[in-house]
């Protein structure tokens, strides 16, 4: 193996607390009490509802603006399915404005324990990383802000890439980005679908991490991000053999 592609969320970082933890914060703050629980089941259901919607609002052209109009939409719809956006009334927007900056801050994220110790291990070895996540534009921010975005080559976004995964272009624009061939490349991500058969799609090698430890199948599955660079460096010792 050649090189590396990573997932974001739930791969390589994650919300501190929960979504609706965040929002039920910020409405705080603008003298609104809401159920952090109630709100993180709203955005959980009007989320994933709304999923496919998300590609062909924000970009072709791509524009920070639409990624904005589009959680906006979200967030108060979600908000008025709890009888809080009238509540808000004209706060509504200043709300908004601080909620959309607190998703891009690093306070309100974590990277996980594992990950620094595989990017050192893959540096040791000599390869390249980068990643590829179904996100908006704000995880350059964020990455930075956590003090790990310098260590990938590239950070691409399917909101200005203009397809996400599971499609097979936004994983062969990596490919090419590290200029390996696919199946000279792992991709680490925590979704079967997106990741995992995306990625083996584009010809790429893919590896599931689960956390959780559940049961295995046929999907090359990790615990821990260390066992990528473990995998990594086998790798090269069979094909020297």
């Amino acid at each position: 193996m050649r090189g590396v592609l990573f997932d974001a969320a739930n791969t390589l970082i994650r919300v501190r607390g929960s979504v609706g933890r965040l929002y039920a914060s910020v409405a705080s703050r603008h003298g609104i009490e809401v159920d952090g629980r109630e709100l993180d089941a709203r955005f959980r259901q009007y989320y994933w509802e709304r999923r496919g919607t998300f590609m062909e609002t924000v970009s072709k052209p791509h524009s920070p603006a639409k990624e904005r109009a589009w959680w906006r939409s979200l967030v108060e719809d979600v908000f008025d399915s709890l009888g809080a956006a009238p509540r808000m009334g004209p706060r509504f927007e200043a709300y908004f404005g601080d909620l959309y900056g607190e998703f891009a801050r690093a306070e309100n994220w974590e990277i996980f324990e594992d990950v620094v110790p595989c990017l050192d291990a893959l540096d040791d070895l000599g390869v390249p990383a980068g990643v590829v996540s179904n996100w908006d534009s704000r995880l350059h921010v964020t990455l930075e802000g956590l003090g790990i975005r310098e260590r990938f080559r590239f950070v691409i976004t399917s909101a200005e890439f203009g397809a996400e995964k599971p499609h097979p272009s936004i994983f062969l624009e990596a490919v090419q980005r590290l200029r390996l061939d696919p199946g000279e490349v792992l991709f680490v991500g925590d979704l079967l679908v997106e990741d995992v058969h995306g990625s083996r799609g584009a010809g790429l090698r893919p590896v599931l991490i689960d956390r959780s430890a559940n049961a295995g199948d046929e999907v090359p599955r990790v615990r821990d991000l260390r066992e990528v660079a473990q995998m990594v460096r086998q790798a090269r010792l069979s094909s020297k053999g």
